[in-house]
Order: C-alpha cells, then structure tokens, then sequence
C-alpha cells in the first residue's frame, strides 16, 4: 500500500493504493461532492474505466 495524495499542507494522508491491485483506492475526502453528471470526478471515471476493461475481460 503506497501514500498517492495528503491535505495541502501534508498533515493528514488523504489517498492510499495497492499498485499491482487491478483498482484499490481509498480516500479520506468526499469525491462525490465534486462531481457532476457531465463532468465527473476523475476517481469516478477512473472506476468506470476499470469496470468496464474489466467486465470485457471476462465476457471474452
């Protein structure tokens, strides 16, 4: 599990990862706040992403 984002005055870890994990993110703050139908947040359309890639891989 690596640190990939902190507060901007780096007090408080606010994003973790596990880099060979196909999609594990977890955040401390709300993403969902900051997001709108027509202009997502970019840890949604990154989920979107990957879950799309993902079912294709298993209906091949």
């Amino acid at each position: 599990m690596v640190i990939s984002g902190t507060s901007p005055d780096d007090s408080l870890v606010e994003i973790v990862e596990i880099p060979k994990h196909s999609w594990f993110v977890g955040v401390q703050f709300h993403p969902e706040f900051q997001s709108r139908p027509t202009k997502p947040h970019p840890l949604f359309a990154g989920f979107i992403r990957a879950a799309v890639k993902y079912s294709k891989k298993g209906s091949s």
